[in-house]
């Protein structure tokens, strides 16, 4: 059976996955790994991708590569996200990090981030005869997909991700409330073309994914991080 493998470079996090597919579409995961590297936290401050996020991005995607590569995909997608469409160094880092992976890194629009988000929601967990609402939180970005019997009826790329509105507005700890208040209209702001534009209830249920939704989820019923997956 053809095998593929995947990289995500997100704002917050990279991650790559390896799996071997059968003609019917249902898939085994062969491998995987994780790693936060806060890619977005110098662009969303700077403007741009600094050297030492770089290096580590770098040596990430070496280990990621060692990985994957034994397995002989057949072929690999690379893609990069928020973080890299808003660097004004983005093509000058898309080409750095294509020599380190040894393929083109393809920076993809919020709106191609939105229709994989749905693919794989309905990959790993069908609603073909429902209605949903699909929230992915990332560091840079926010996807707000509405779908109905498996459908992608429409989708929302926002600039909401974690580290985005964590380095925009919250420069102390605990949070100021004129930091919050500000935080709260940005998101308010953001938000309300979604809200004109999505139907309000009849959902099925509401889907969150991402590390965002899972860290929620952890600290509402006091799950340990090393349980997350679980949770």
């Amino acid at each position: 059976m053809p095998r593929y493998a995947a990289i995500d470079i997100g704002s917050n996090s990279v991650r790559m996955m390896a799996a071997e597919v059968d003609r019917q579409g249902t898939f085994q995961v062969l491998a995987e790994d994780r790693q936060v590297t806060r890619l977005g936290e110098s662009v969303f401050r700077t403007g741009s991708i600094n050297q030492s996020s770089f290096d580590l991005l770098s040596t990430v995607l070496q280990r990621m590569v060692a990985t994957y590569k034994p397995l002989a995909p057949l072929a690999v997608r690379a893609v990069a996200t928020a973080a890299v469409r808003d660097a004004s160094n983005g093509a000058e880092f898309l080409d750095l990090v294509s020599d380190v992976i040894g393929h083109p890194v393809e920076l993809i629009s919020g709106q191609e981030e939105a229709r994989l988000i749905h693919l794989g929601v309905e990959t790993r967990w069908p609603h073909p005869d429902e209605r949903i609402l699909i929230v992915d939180i990332g560091g840079g970005s926010a996807e707000i997909i509405e779908a109905d019997q498996s459908i992608l009826k429409v989708a929302f790329s926002r600039p909401l991700g974690a580290v985005r509105l964590h380095s925009t507005f919250l420069q102390n700890d605990p949070p100021s409330t004129s930091d919050l208040r500000r935080l709260q209209d940005f998101i308010d702001e953001k938000l309300s073309v979604v809200a004109r534009r999505i139907p309000h209830g009849n959902f099925a249920r509401a889907i969150g994914t991402s590390a965002s939704a899972s860290a929620i989820v952890c600290a509402a019923n006091r799950i340990p991080r090393a349980r997350r997956n679980e949770a």
